[in-house]
């Protein structure tokens, strides 16, 4: 790769041909590490960015037609959606999102009890593998649930090991747990709780967001939905790489009927994850959504 000096302009944003060359790995190592630090915290180069990205010109033609796309930089975010999308593209691009999660030691064994038996389609965090839906839970009974027996004594385990704990990661632990064994209420209760105590922590607002989107499936309690989607836009304001909150977000738009936004929030899932189950099935509600 041809040696580059990062260039910025008297505003401090990056100049369009260093974008241009890191969109296309064009930049060494050195140098790709310096734009992707510029752009994780310049709105303006982000907005560009992301632009550019999804609309990246093939011929002379589209190169001039973006030419202003490139020198306009002092265009800014209207939106969290605008900010989340570059964000996602930015950090897929330059390597440093992670794509997976390894379990929380306070939940592997309720994790290798679930395995692939899925029952919710929203995602938690502390990796729980993708597997096919079977039967979503939607009330707070527990009756008429095929819980297997493994499932049954790691929540309960937990129930035991973090007994008369207050913290905030006993609490959303015992919100996990809770939600698994179909005990929905109290899920819900249980991650507010630590969502309280630990409202900047991205796992347990993402969560709180998953509870709230599998009850948010009661005709009553529709209002949910609305929860969740704001329990996970806050768990990407904590921290931009978490995966399970990218997809969370998209499918609560879907569920909210919002499908122009549902859509982008599935392409934008895709950027990160085009690979794995989940990714498989953010491509399944792509094709449902109306255009």
């Amino acid at each position: 790769m041809a040696a580059a000096v990062i260039k910025y302009d008297l505003n401090g944003c990056l100049e369009s041909e260093v974008i241009a060359a890191f969109l296309d790995r064009r930049l060494g190592d050195a140098d790709r590490a310096e734009v992707a630090g510029h752009l994780s915290t310049c709105e303006s180069c982000y907005f560009v960015f992301s632009e550019a990205a999804q609309t990246k010109p093939t011929t002379k033609a589209t190169t001039d037609g973006n030419a202003n796309l490139f020198r306009d930089k002092r265009v800014m975010w209207s939106s969290l959606t605008g900010l989340a999308v570059a964000a996602t593209v930015v950090l897929a691009v330059s390597g440093v999102l992670p794509l997976g999660r390894s379990s929380a030691p306070e939940l592997t064994a309720l994790v290798a009890a679930v395995g692939t038996d899925r029952t919710i389609e929203p995602r938690l965090t502390g990796g729980f593998a993708h597997g096919p839906l079977r039967g979503a839970l939607r009330s707070g009974e527990t009756s008429g649930m095929n819980l297997s027996p493994d499932l049954r004594i790691a929540a309960a385990e937990i129930e035991k090991t973090t007994i008369g704990q207050q913290t905030a990661a006993a609490q959303h632990a015992r919100g996990i747990a809770a939600l698994l064994v179909g005990d929905i209420d109290r899920a819900v209760t249980t991650l507010e709780e630590a969502a309280a105590q630990s409202p900047s922590d991205a796992r347990t607002l993402n969560d709180l967001g998953v509870a709230y989107l599998v009850r948010g499936q009661r005709p009553a309690q529709s209002e949910d939905l609305s929860k969740a989607l704001a329990s996970v836009n806050r768990a990407l304001s904590a921290d931009r790489t978490l995966q399970e909150a990218w997809f969370n977000r998209a499918y609560a738009l879907e569920r909210l009927s919002m499908s122009k936004e549902a859509r982008d929030a599935w392409q934008a899932y895709l950027t990160i994850d085009d690979r794995s189950g989940w990714a498989d099935e953010a491509r399944v509600h792509l094709r449902i959504l109306p255009q």
